[in-house]
């Protein structure tokens, strides 16, 4: 999914942690060298990378927030995954400004406590790293996808089911809008047989339809290839094995409106 945290749809987030990474590990290194060397310069080198980590750690966390809460689908594996990655670098960054403090002076010395820590945080760190290209390359957080005939990401948010989603001239075949509708997040998609609204949650791990592709009446989720239905909301592919969540539309005029289940029901009574 797009990231929301972006300059001209380049992600701010992944920019900005090669600085913490970078510098960490730097640190870690140089105390190692100045130790074997017995070189007191290397371990002020390795005070002030540490202190620039930290520094670094904290502008990189603004973005990542951003993209965690509205870029990562809710309810999906990458969310989860997106958490642990989370919760790995505050832990990473509260360890590391403890070592500063401990450290206190560019010119002391680390003791064995101080290294130790420094290599659990690295550690750390990498396993944090391993999570985060996990969700760039496999869940494809802040990828920005162009296919034919696509247009324009069209997205918007509505207060009230009572409020059109789209006009029919702003969809072309093949092309969807995502609504978040009084938190729920529904794609309306054009096809050959007219318009269709559907869930934007993929039924095995929770991948965003939205940004998949529609051809014909067929959405493919982005993460595992799963294709549905979007009229019916059948599975037409795996792995997914539970058909997603469709909702009924309704033209009036050249507005496409979305009915909320309650309504269905009320009107096929």
């Amino acid at each position: 999914m797009r990231t929301k945290a972006q300059i001209k749809s380049h992600p701010i987030h992944p920019i900005l942690v090669s600085f913490p990474i970078g510098l960490w590990v730097a640190s870690f290194l140089f105390d190692l060298l100045g130790k074997a060397s017995d070189n007191i310069y290397l371990h002020v080198a390795s005070y002030y990378a540490l202190i620039g980590g930290c520094i670094g750690a904290l502008l990189a966390a603004i973005p990542g927030v951003i993209d965690l809460f509205g870029a990562v689908p809710p309810n999906s594996s990458a969310r989860q995954r997106g958490y642990i990655h989370g919760i790995l670098n505050v832990l990473a960054l509260l360890l590391f400004t403890y070592v500063a403090i401990r450290r206190s002076d560019p010119m002391a010395r680390p003791d064995g406590v101080s290294l130790a820590l420094s290599l659990l945080g690295v550690l750390g760190i990498g396993v944090s790293g391993w999570l985060g290209g996990t969700l760039v390359y496999r869940n494809q957080i802040g990828v920005d996808h162009r296919y034919a005939n696509a247009g324009q990401e069209k997205e918007r948010t509505l207060d009230s089911w009572d409020r059109p989603v789209v006009n029919k001239s702003e969809l072309g075949d093949g092309q969807m809008i995502l609504a978040k509708i009084q938190g729920e997040r529904i794609v309306v998609g054009r096809c050959g047989e007219g318009f269709f609204a559907f869930s934007d949650h993929c039924t095995h791990k929770g991948g965003p339809l939205f940004d998949g592709a529609l051809v014909g009446c067929t959405v493919q989720c982005p993460w595992h290839g799963s294709q549905f239905d979007i009229t019916t909301g059948r599975v037409v592919a795996g792995p997914a094995k539970n058909k997603i969540e469709t909702y009924a539309t309704e033209v009036k005029g050249n507005e496409v409106y979305v009915l909320p289940h309650k309504q269905e029901q009320k009107k096929a009574a």
